[in-house]
C-alpha cells in the first residue's frame, strides 16, 4: 500500500504536529489502516492510511470543534495554501457528493492537506461516517478535477476501532475531569 520512501511522509500526516508525544497509537494495521489518539485535539481519535501515488487520508473526530474531518493529502500538492479556502466535493460509491469548503492545511509544515470538517448536527457527521464505511470507494473533486479515487478497503473496521477508542478517550476524560483518582489526597472536612 505504501512505497517505503512514503513511510517518513505518512509518518508527518499520522503525528499532525511537531512533537510525537501528542499522538498516540490505538490499533495499528487493521487492513491497512491505523487507529491513533491525538492529543492536541482532546485526545480526539482518528485513523489514517496511505495509497498509491502518494496520497493520503485522515478520518477523525475533532471533540474541540465537535465535528469529523475528513483529510486528504499529497507530497504533489505543492501550491496548496495552508489557510486557503478550497472547494471540495467528495463521493462514496455512487452516492450524491458532499460538497464543502475545506481548509489547507500543512502538517507539520511539509505535508499539504485539505481538511473538509462535517457538522455534528443534524446526524450530518453520522451519514458522511456511514456512508465512508459502507460505500467502498471514494472520490474527491476540486475545481471540476478529481484529485483523489480511494479504495477503503477495512474501512469498516477501522472506523468501528476509532469509536472504540473515542468511547475510551471520553470516558477517561469524564473521569479526569470529576477527579475519580483514588490516589489523590481527600479533602479535609474541616
Amino acid at each position: 500500500m505504501l512505497k517505503v520512501a512514503s513511510g517518513a511522509v505518512c509518518a508527518v500526516l499520522f503525528a499532525g504536529t511537531a512533537i510525537a508525544d501528542d499522538t498516540v497509537t490505538w490499533k495499528d494495521n487493521i487492513q491497512g489502516w491505523s487507529v491513533a489518539i491525538d492529543r492536541t485535539i482532546d485526545d480526539s481519535c482518528f485513523i489514517i492510511s496511505g495509497f498509491e501515488d502518494d496520497l493520503f487520508l485522515r478520518f477523525q473526530f475533532n471533540a474541540t470543534q465537535q465535528n469529523v474531518q475528513f483529510i486528504v493529502a499529497s507530497i504533489h500538492w505543492d501550491s496548496l495554501k495552508s489557510g486557503q479556502d478550497y472547494d471540495l466535493e467528495v463521493a462514496f460509491g455512487g452516492q450524491e457528493a458532499w460538497a464543502g469548503t475545506a481548509k489547507g492545511y500543512r502538517w507539520n509544515d511539509i505535508l499539504p492537506s485539505l481538511v473538509l470538517s462535517v457538522p455534528m448536527e443534524d446526524q450530518q457527521a453520522s451519514h458522511f461516517m456511514h456512508e465512508f464505511t459502507a460505500m467502498g470507494t471514494v472520490s474527491v473533486v476540486h475545481d471540476g478535477s478529481e484529485i483523489a479515487n480511494l479504495a477503503l478497503a477495512g474501512a469498516a473496521e477501522a472506523v468501528a476501532s476509532m469509536l472504540d477508542c473515542q468511547a475510551a478517550m471520553t470516558q477517561a476524560n469524564k473521569a479526569r475531569a470529576t477527579g475519580n483518582d483514588p490516589f489523590a489526597p481527600k479533602p479535609d472536612p474541616i
